[in-house]
């Protein structure tokens, strides 16, 4: 296996990917960019009608917050010959803020279509990407012939509904704070009425107590003592 130079790159990627732009080629690997639309996780509260794909117009940012997952798709069309693999990353200007890939690490052999990114905040600010980012990297290397079993299924072009309809995030970091801090509110509202009631209660209980003592107990010991009492 051997990857592909930059010069190799510049005379084959503009018939494997679309749109192509020579200035997107660096070090040995392209520059691809973000695409039309982006979509976030919602939180397991967040009604039905606004969970859905957050379109973006050209140079519109999109924050992604803490501790959620989004997946991003590519502005680029791209292709990966039989004979050949792709591999594909975030750009170090993203991964240093926090933006982690948790997706496949490679391209099959036959893909056509553009590129889905399932990705993590793991920063602890907001992170904003905007359409047009060059937010990718992809690297291509040969194979030492045409793969026998290349992927034949039909790529992506927009961000599926599958992949919206997965389950709740209910363990992202903001949904855990929310829940603690309801936890927190809760203890906090159980021990005032506690508070409460023991200062009522207490008060309540001592007027019994003497009532017992002065109605049972009071007899008793002033026979006890008149028992005791030397003549």
């Amino acid at each position: 296996m051997s990857f592909w130079s930059s010069q190799t790159l510049r005379s084959r990627l503009p018939s494997l990917i679309e749109p192509f732009s020579d200035d997107q080629i660096e070090s040995a690997s392209y520059q691809l960019c973000l695409g039309e639309e982006v979509y976030i996780s919602p939180l397991p509260d967040t009604p039905l009608k606004e969970r859905k794909k957050i379109p973006l117009s050209e140079k519109e940012t999109v924050p992604i917050p803490p501790g959620q997952f989004a997946f991003l798709i590519t502005s680029e069309q791209i292709e990966v010959p039989k004979n050949a693999i792709a591999f594909i990353s975030i750009k170090f200007k993203f991964k240093s803020k926090g933006l982690i890939n948790v997706s496949g690490l490679h391209v099959d052999p036959g893909y056509r279509g553009k590129l889905i990114f399932a990705v993590y905040n793991a920063g602890p600010l907001h992170l904003h990407i905007g359409r047009g980012d060059r937010v990718f990297s992809i690297w291509y290397a040969d194979l030492d012939q045409d793969d026998e079993k290349p992927r034949q299924k039909i790529g992506y072009d927009l961000i599926p509904p599958d992949l919206m309809n997965g389950p709740d995030l209910v363990s992202s970091l903001p949904y855990l704070k929310t829940r603690l801090d309801d936890l927190e509110k809760k203890v906090e509202e159980y021990s005032i009425r506690q508070a409460i009631l023991f200062g009522i209660a207490t008060p309540i209980l001592l007027v019994f107590v003497k009532i017992i003592v002065d109605i049972f107990m009071q007899p008793l010991l002033n026979m006890i003592k008149s028992s005791l009492t030397i003549y």
